[in-house]
């Protein structure tokens, strides 16, 4: 389907952790039940807002794949939040479209933290040609056709970004992966969301003494979300795994995920393919 035929809206192209769900290494109890349940799989985490552009926030491993699935044939603009194997490494992707066809006729425009340039050009040299590169740090904004995007300071690395758009039609929301409780400065600036879209990395975990992870488990993200008194909260990057000690374990059941959603108003689960409205 061509962009100009959708509804202005926000798409999960992924909804997984860095590791898949199933995973190839893994025989849990999750990962074996979805590999009986298609609608169980997950792949990482990635997001398209579609409107009178597309625009892709972290191009991930699976994109081709993920765009196909969704018969979205063209982008337009790519946002980045991190330099992680898993947010940035499709990136290469769109490299052989340019060869022929309506991607010939144009560079993709590509933002991201000032400081990955250096690492754009050691890493992706051969592909330079396919892209616009734009050069961004927590606190600039950037005004496009559909909405403005601002980028704010997450705590997951330290050049790490989350964004906040606000559209033309005054719809606001956050996107914050991968982060746990985000700078005070940021927090400031999650004021009048309609929603917000956090990680919810792992179940739970168990961690050896004076180790840190710099993710949320689900519980962490559940509060920090009531914390701010935004109506609603789409938690995605999911591994539906636990992490106790030195090894990852099953998570908790899909039937228990819908019961937080029941227990929790405002709370969803974000799943590959979920649309989100963004009409008034």
């Amino acid at each position: 389907m061509e962009k100009e035929t959708r509804e202005k809206e926000l798409l999960f192209l992924g909804s997984s952790g860095g590791i898949q769900v199933p995973s190839f290494h893994c025989s849990c109890s999750t990962c074996e039940e979805a590999r009986k349940n298609p609608n169980l799989q997950r792949t990482r985490a990635s997001v398209v807002l579609v409107g009178d552009e597309i625009i892709l926030i972290d191009p991930t491993p699976d994109v081709e794949a993920q765009l196909e699935r969704e018969r979205i044939s063209e982008i337009d603009r790519i946002f980045l939040t991190h330099w992680h194997y898993d947010h940035c490494w499709g990136l290469g992707a769109f490299v052989e479209p340019g060869s022929h066809g309506i991607w010939k006729k144009k560079k993709i425009e590509l933002y991201l933290h000032e400081s990955y340039i250096e690492f754009f050009k050691r890493d992706f040299a051969w592909m330079s040609g396919r892209y616009n590169l734009h050069p961004i740090k927590p606190g600039d904004k950037i005004n496009l056709p559909d909405a403005t995007w601002e980028a704010v300071k997450t705590t997951h690395t330290p050049t790490s970004m989350g964004y906040i758009a606000e559209l033309n039609n005054g719809k606001k929301f956050a996107y914050l992966l991968d982060s746990i409780v985000p700078p005070p400065k940021t927090i400031d600036r999650l004021k009048g969301l309609d929603f917000i879209i956090l990680e919810g990395t792992l179940d739970e975990m168990i961690l050896p003494e004076g180790e840190t992870w710099y993710n949320f488990q689900l519980a962490d993200a559940i509060k920090f979300w009531k914390s701010l008194n935004i109506p609603s909260c789409i938690l995605t990057h999911l591994s539906c795994h636990k992490w106790e000690i030195d090894k990852l374990v099953a998570g908790i059941k899909p039937s228990e995920r819908k019961e937080y959603e029941l227990k929790n108003e405002g709370l969803k689960f974000a799943y590959d393919g979920l649309r989100i409205s963004l009409s008034l």
